[in-house]
């Protein structure tokens, strides 16, 4: 879907506006009124709805995996069905509790300081996105939350969570703190981004768009794309045993270096004066 995107974007110009306003989004989208697709199409601050179901939803799963191997209790089996359907009833016990329990903690950590940064933070245009991106983001937290725990110790029937604080590595910990450093550094990203949305008085207005500057994007344009590449990367290394949590490190890397690249080309077509030593998602690179 993402290289579908970036790929449209180049070839625009010869597309029908029924597609290109299919994929494309927020500021990347068209302005040109389409109305099959506007009729499927929902206000780019629905993102919000991501984190009001994936914060909860991630506790709700930190919840069990503690239950599990803290409190030394039995994974529900209606739990486990889901599972069981979702990712194959033949699954294996492959990722230690230790590291369940690490990329449980991080990921419920990421989740609520996204709903804070949607509800306090971000600053929505009035633009549209389709309802197809609306369903993926939910699908994407979904997959994400079962993938952590899909394939460990005491979540794959048979199985058992025999967790133990002396088995945490300094790998776990280095780890975590790439993961963190990742977050605040994508939480200061979004302040700037809030910040450059205030008018001369100081009042906030969701039609202003100016060039970022501080932070990662003194180097790239994608500064929040990298850090969430950043801290997908690092889950994928704490499970590093699992054969599906991989998936959606892949599925980030693609949408994520996709948006990368539109914003990157969306902010030198829009500003004359953007800084041409900017990189687009790695600094110096590329």
């Amino acid at each position: 879907c993402d290289i579908i995107n970036l790929s449209l974007y180049y070839l625009e110009p010869y597309l029908p506006t029924l597609i290109s306003k299919t994929y494309r989004y927020g500021k990347f989208s068209s302005n040109i009124y389409q109305p099959i697709v506007a009729k499927v199409e929902l206000p780019k601050r629905w993102f919000q709805h991501f984190y009001i179901f994936a914060a909860p939803g991630s506790s709700f799963v930190l919840y069990l995996v503690i239950h599990e191997y803290l409190w030394k209790g039995n994974v529900h089996e209606c739990f486990i069905w889901i599972l069981d359907m979702c990712l194959g009833s033949s699954r294996q016990p492959l990722v230690s509790s230790e590291s369940t329990f690490v990329a449980s903690v991080l990921m419920t950590l990421q989740c609520w300081k996204r709903f804070y940064e949607t509800q306090y933070i971000n600053i929505f245009s009035d633009r549209k996105m389709n309802i197809s991106h609306y369903l993926v983001g939910y699908v994407h937290y979904v997959g994400a939350l079962m993938c952590i725990v899909g394939e460990s110790e005491g979540f794959v029937r048979g199985s058992e969570g025999n967790f133990s604080w002396k088995r945490i590595t300094y790998f776990h910990f280095i780890c975590a703190f790439i993961f963190i450093s990742s977050s605040y550094a994508q939480l200061r990203a979004n302040i700037i981004l809030r910040n450059l949305r205030k008018n001369k008085d100081g009042e906030i207005d969701h039609k202003i768009y100016k060039i970022p500057h501080g932070g990662l994007f003194e180097y790239v344009s994608g500064a929040l794309q990298i850090t969430e590449i950043m801290m997908y990367m690092t889950l994928s290394m704490i499970l590093w045993q699992s054969s599906s949590y991989h998936y959606v490190t892949l599925w980030v890397l693609a949408n994520q270096i996709s948006t990368a690249v539109l914003t990157h080309q969306w902010y030198i077509e829009t500003f004359k004066n953007y800084p041409k030593s900017r990189k687009i998602l790695i600094p110096f690179i590329f």
